[in-house]
């Protein structure tokens, strides 16, 4: 076990200890040991969901096409940032919806799951790890841990082969896991930007979602 896995247990255990007593903290030592449950760790499919029955995201083959093309070459063109909450992070194509695809790039940043690029129309699709409070991790696997302080016109700045695009937050929503992407949004008229993690933080019981809106 990696040093900092064993570093946020004894954190975890830490704050059952403090918020619940001893026998809470006897119950999740032995949910650890005895079926491999680890409590506060996020499931990356926790928040992945296709946004169609089908299982592919609901975007044209013009679009899809226009997707894969950036995917090889953009990893190092496209940044986010999130001034309210001091976020900036490259932004990582995957062109696969298998949430193991997905592992190495939100270590390195958010993901950018299949879906409309920025600046196009339809929605962008971002994913991003949340952790809770005091995690002993790197800044990625918390990037999106406050994204519930984003509020109405709060901006979100993205830059994407060699443009700059500014989109302004429209809502915030959370959703069920498992409860898919709303159809309206993937298939908007307009350039529209979907941030989604884990609720609560490090804990995939919910997804939060942050949409926005190009201006």
């Amino acid at each position: 076990m990696e040093r900092r896995t064993k570093e946020n247990f004894l954190y975890i255990g830490e704050e059952l200890m403090f918020r619940f007593g001893k026998r809470v903290l006897v119950i999740f030592i032995a949910l650890v040991l005895g079926t491999g449950v680890i409590v506060g760790f996020q499931r990356i499919d926790g928040y992945l969901t296709p946004a169609s029955p089908a299982g592919e995201p609901s975007y044209s083959t013009e679009q899809k096409g226009a997707g894969q093309v950036y995917a090889s070459s953009a990893a190092n063109e496209a940044r986010i940032t999130i001034p309210k909450i001091g976020v900036e992070a490259a932004i990582i194509f995957v062109e696969s919806t298998n949430p193991k695809d997905f592992l190495q790039p939100l270590k390195n940043g958010v993901a950018h799951y299949p879906s409309a690029v920025p600046g196009q129309r339809g929605a962008s699709i971002i994913l991003g790890h949340s952790a809770p409070p005091g995690w002993l991790g790197n800044f990625y696997e918390g990037v999106f841990s406050n994204l519930k302080e984003l509020e109405q016109d709060d901006r979100i700045l993205v830059s994407f082969n060699g443009e700059s695009y500014v989109y302004k937050v429209r809502g915030k929503v959370f959703l069920n896991r498992g409860q898919d992407v709303p159809q309206e949004l993937t298939e908007a008229d307009n350039s529209t930007l979907v941030l989604l993690s884990c609720w609560p933080p490090g804990i995939n019981n919910k997804r939060i979602m942050i949409q926005a809106e190009i201006i």
